[in-house]
């Protein structure tokens, strides 16, 4: 019997639910970001974005959690190995809820040690401390959550993925109105706010994940042995993925602090308003990740089934849909960014510093669609190698440009630094993109 090929309304499909879900994941920065823009000054924004900066240098370094799950479990459902793709599940929750407890116990070295970095005024550093001190609570949970979303999204199943991140953004919202406006407790208050969603998200997550097994092929037995959870090559498999991945986030993460820590050195108003930016750049970032996250599945399948023919038209019929979004979201930022920039940002000098860049960040879909479509297409076919690789290259590169450029010409050139960083991410892993299609069989 002939395989259904896959087609544009399926790419559609599956694609337009982690649009939903994947700007419900940074609407958890936005909203932090926004409940204490509306409510505090520059300073306190200033410290929310420091604060950020270092909770990200955990979270999403350990966001190589969701890709690898991703990666493995399509390509074992690529293969129809069904125990495969829930053991993928069990190890990959069991190892985010361990690296978050461990972070929890050495917050304070973490802390200390992340602010002697950064370079934030004596107010900004206090805000942040006392961000960071409850933000962290909830890192055991966010980093499970990864796991599950990631077999959610291997699985095929987005509109689960979808439901799990808006009830997390929607408890999030509430939590920290009560909490900073309602209650005044601030940074503190956004922090509590957050991890609390966190976790009632990471429980939901999990139990709708166990519901659809049940209900579906039912649980393999060899979850419940740990002689199959620590079956040695597939752990070590998992574990050398993440490596990879680790390594790659690490870089990444060096890239934005670089991109924060730049525009602190030009002052607590031009630091909130690129913070104030960033977010915006997140939120489209998750948004054409959802054709990432979509061709990355596909690439999986593609290689468990070794079908180059499979790999190629999940590659195009993605990367339509991801240029053509990445347009809109370029528009939307220049049309709709100066209402949303003032409706957001009580303080005036921040607010003048994040309209006077918007164009720059207008630029960041466009540059970046390349970079975030190779991003899926390589981490499917678990080439993580290439991408560690890809990676350091990248930041090097930024480094070596943000030291020259804003020398001379300031927060522009934090900006056309931080652009060069986008292209620089495509270029390496599009050098790279021969090799691995030589890898997988025609088929």
């Amino acid at each position: 019997m002939a395989t259904k090929l896959l087609s544009r309304r399926q790419i559609w499909s599956q694609s337009w639910p982690l649009i939903f879900a994947n700007a419900a994941i940074p609407l958890v920065g936005v909203i932090d970001t926004a409940v204490i823009g509306i409510s505090g000054d520059a300073t306190d924004l200033a410290g929310v974005a420091l604060g950020s900066a270092i909770f990200a240098i955990f979270y999403w370094g350990t966001y190589s959690l969701r890709q690898s799950t991703t990666a493995l479990v399509s390509q074992a459902i690529g293969r129809s190995d069904r125990r495969q793709s829930q053991l993928t599940l069990v190890r990959s929750a069991m190892l985010g809820l361990v690296f978050g407890v461990i972070v929890v116990v050495l917050h304070q070295p973490i802390t200390d040690f992340s602010f002697g970095v950064l370079q934030g005024s004596v107010g900004a550093e206090s805000v942040g401390r006392e961000y960071v001190k409850w933000r962290f609570a909830g890192i055991p949970a966010a980093i499970a959550l990864f796991a599950i979303t990631g077999w959610m999204i291997g699985a095929g199943l987005p509109r689960m993925a979808m439901m799990v991140q808006l009830t997390l953004a929607l408890i999030n919202t509430v939590l920290d109105i009560w909490f900073v406006i309602g209650l005044g407790w601030g940074a503190m208050g956004v922090a509590i706010g957050t991890s609390i969603a966190e976790w009632l998200a990471m429980f939901l997550g999990l139990a709708l994940v166990l519901r659809h097994i049940h209900k579906t092929t039912g649980f393999s037995s060899a979850i419940w042995q740990w002689s199959y959870i620590f079956h040695f090559a597939s752990f070590i498999q998992l574990l050398a993925v993440n490596r990879d991945l680790f390594i790659r986030s690490g870089c990444m993460i060096i890239g934005f602090t670089w991109f924060i820590n730049s525009g602190a050195r030009q002052g607590d108003a031009v630091l909130a308003g690129n913070q104030i930016l960033l977010q915006f750049i997140t939120v489209w970032a998750f948004v054409l990740d959802a054709f990432a996250y979509t061709v990355e599945a596909h690439t999986g399948r593609a290689v468990g089934k070794e079908s180059r023919a499979n790999l190629l038209r999940a590659v195009r019929f993605t990367s339509e849909f991801a240029v053509a979004t990445a347009i809109v979201c370029s528009l939307l930022t220049l049309l709709a960014g100066p209402f949303l920039l003032s409706a957001i940002i009580s303080d005036q000098q921040a607010l003048q510093a994040a309209l006077l860049y918007l164009p720059w960040c207008a630029l960041v879909p466009i540059i970046g669609v390349a970079a975030w479509q190779l991003d899926g297409i390589f981490v499917g076919a678990t080439r993580s190698a290439a991408m560690r690789n890809s990676a350091i290259i990248s930041v090097f590169i930024y480094l070596a440009f943000d030291h020259f450029l804003v020398a001379d010409y300031g927060n522009s050139g934090v900006w056309a630094a931080f652009l060069i960083y986008y292209l620089a991410r495509g270029l390496t892993l599009i050098i790279a993109w021969p090799a691995l299609l030589r890898s997988i069989q025609t088929g």
